[in-house]
């Protein structure tokens, strides 16, 4: 087999997977904190648009990603103040900002830049390496710091403690609310890094495509772990990637080939639905006083 081809086809994997897999990280910070986080999909397509804006408003494309980075900490932020102070349902509210995200994103795009569904096309972009964004890369050293804060830091301690067991740890003195706050807004800000990886050229609506639904199916058939829903990201970035590589190849409709990272995502929670366990406090409300 063609060497250049192989190397090709291995960072172009990467590149199509980063945006799920550091999706997939922020979605294990909160849900370690205790909270279910549905809306990395909508936080994805708010920050994708601010990346592009971000870029061409301070002409560099690091403004724009620091932009994107700000835009994803304050959805998240939304998400958190909706379930830890004001105790709405996980799941509803992650629905809520989905649906938010689509008229907020497609608002702002009509008055940044007079198009409703797309931005205008953005020349700053981040330097290639290997032919692929060189950011996608950033995803190695960010999972190993993310494992290491998770499992080896008094900080990932203590937001594992307020995911398993939030009455045990306020009454050792952990500040449960602030800890959630922190995993969701750092989840948020993942996302925003997540977001960057897709098509930093040019915002179109509708572009991040169920990228942020497969990065919650990482996080599951990662079981919570940062290397695990990487990898588990990596397994449905290169299935996407096969598509992308062999579809004109394969002699069956180009549609059946197209829905396979998504059937792939689909086999995969329905194999491990009952035999995965979340965090025992995931998405249930923490009422200071009480257990």
């Amino acid at each position: 087999m063609d060497f250049s081809f192989v190397t090709f086809f291995l960072v172009k994997g990467l590149e199509i997977s980063s945006p799920i897999a550091f999706a997939a990280l922020g979605g294990v910070f909160s849900e370690r904190g205790g909270v279910v986080n549905i809306a990395l999909e909508g936080i994805m397509t708010v920050t994708a648009l601010t990346l592009v804006w971000g870029a061409i408003t301070f002409h560099s494309v690091w403004m724009g990603l620091l932009v994107a980075v700000i835009t994803g900490m304050l959805m998240g932020l939304i998400h958190a103040l909706v379930t830890v102070t004001f105790k709405v349902d996980h799941v509803v509210s992650g629905v809520a900002i989905n649906i938010f995200a689509v008229g907020l994103s497609r608002f702002l795009s009509q008055s940044w830049f007079g198009q409703e569904t797309q931005s205008a096309i953005n020349s700053r972009l981040f330097p290639d390496l290997l032919g692929i964004n060189s950011l996608a890369f950033w995803l190695i050293p960010i999972t190993a710091v993310a494992w290491f804060t998770i499992n080896r830091t008094v900080f990932g301690l203590r937001l594992r403690s307020v995911g398993e067991n939030p009455e045990a740890a306020d009454t050792l003195g952990v500040n449960v609310y602030f800890m959630r706050y922190a995993g969701v807004i750092i989840s948020g800000a993942l996302c925003g890094i997540g977001s960057a990886t897709l098509f930093a050229d040019k915002w179109i609506s509708g572009m991040v495509a169920g990228r942020g639904f497969i990065a919650l199916a990482a996080v599951i058939f990662g079981r919570w772990n940062p290397i695990g829903a990487v990898l588990a990201s990596l397994l449905f970035g290169y299935a996407d990637t096969v598509r992308i590589v062999f579809e004109s190849r394969i002699p069956i409709p180009v549609q059946f080939i197209q829905m396979f990272p998504y059937v792939l995502a689909l086999v995969v929670l329905a194999g491990l639905a009952g035999r995965a366990r979340a965090p025992s406090a995931d998405g249930r409300a923490f009422e200071k006083g009480e257990g």
